[in-house]
């Protein structure tokens, strides 16, 4: 009885002796101490974006501000621009710093010829667009013609004031006017920008995770706060270094969704305020979830906050972009 109870002590506390406890025998002590808790793995994450990687609002006022002069910033002072604003000025800066931009890999994937819906360029493809989503889906698209016009005026108001007051002070490709490179840019901003937290920036411009493609039912894009740990449930080890990192898992409907050799990752861009014109416009197209006719109806009871100290997780894209954006 007492060899098995030492045999039995030996197992638990892997340290004895001094020696090394094997993977197995950590998940093994974690299942002793975690009864029902599921374990996870750390090579589910499949995409990590860090912080340093991505555009930010601190990175633009970094970028920007030694380059716009006393007096502008007087008359038209960069830290009363939105997270958006800030994001076209430094995309369309980036652009024109060419190949000596340590973000040129990144926006050498951007299309020459955003997505967004308004665009004029677009509009004869858009309109054929719209046609077959009413032709072969019965999408209600009465007034969606008027609109686009109004998102092009929009967008151009907004594109003329930023060249207006900050073009002179950032650069731009040869060959391309100033407004045409900040219409450029605020079209990459308005179809490829992604929601995340306060802290490091409500509105941010995320390489490599702006390139999977959508489907409501596959897991989000999740911000790291540094503070997630395997012990309180959770599917990641972070650090303090992690904070503001962007991390994709293959999800589909809630659940881990392993991959087969050349099968395409999947995300959900989580805008359920989003109507099928919202989409249209900002990305281009319309996901099969908004094919149908759909009506938002309003919670009976007040909401409750969720921002400040009452935030649960970060604001969804939707929201981000009130005041920015077109409202329809």
């Amino acid at each position: 009885a007492e060899k098995l109870e030492e045999r039995k002590n030996d197992r638990l506390d892997p340290m004895r002796d001094g020696m090394r406890p094997s993977v197995h025998e950590m998940k093994r002590q974690q299942e002793i101490e975690r009864p029902g808790k599921q374990l996870f793995k750390q090579e589910e994450v499949l995409v990590k974006v860090p912080l340093s990687y991505q555009m930010t609002r601190s990175l633009a006022l970094e970028t920007l501000l030694p380059r716009v002069s006393a007096e502008v910033q007087r008359k038209a002072n960069l830290h009363e621009l939105d997270d958006a604003a800030l994001l076209v000025l430094l995309l369309a800066h980036e652009r024109g710093v060419g190949r000596f931009s340590r973000w040129t890999p990144y926006i050498a994937t951007m299309p020459k010829k955003p997505s967004c819906g308004y665009t004029k360029e677009a509009r004869p493809f858009m309109l054929d667009s719209i046609k077959a989503l009413k032709d072969e889906f019965g999408l209600d698209i009465f007034g969606w013609h008027e609109e686009l016009v109004k998102a092009e005026q929009y967008a151009d108001r907004i594109a003329n004031m930023l060249t207006r007051d900050y073009s002179p002070f950032i650069q731009h490709p040869k060959g391309i006017s100033p407004l045409e490179n900040i219409q450029w840019s605020l079209c990459q901003v308005a179809s490829r920008a992604t929601g995340g937290s306060q802290k490091h920036g409500s509105l941010r411009m995320v390489p490599v995770i702006d390139l999977i493609n959508h489907d409501a039912n596959a897991g989000g894009f999740v911000e790291l706060t540094g503070k997630e740990r395997f012990e309180d449930g959770d599917f990641v080890d972070a650090s303090e270094e992690d904070s503001g990192a962007f991390v994709v898992r293959s999800l589909r409907h809630g659940r881990r969704k392993a991959l087969r050799k050349g099968q395409e990752l999947l995300a959900s861009y989580n805008v359920p305020h989003y109507s099928s014109l919202d989409w249209f416009v900002s990305l281009g197209f319309v996901p099969p979830e908004r094919w149908s006719r759909w009506q938002k109806i309003d919670a009976a009871l007040p909401r409750i906050r969720k921002d400040g100290p009452f935030a649960e997780e970060p604001i969804n894209t939707a929201e981000l972009w009130k005041g920015f954006s077109v409202e329809f």
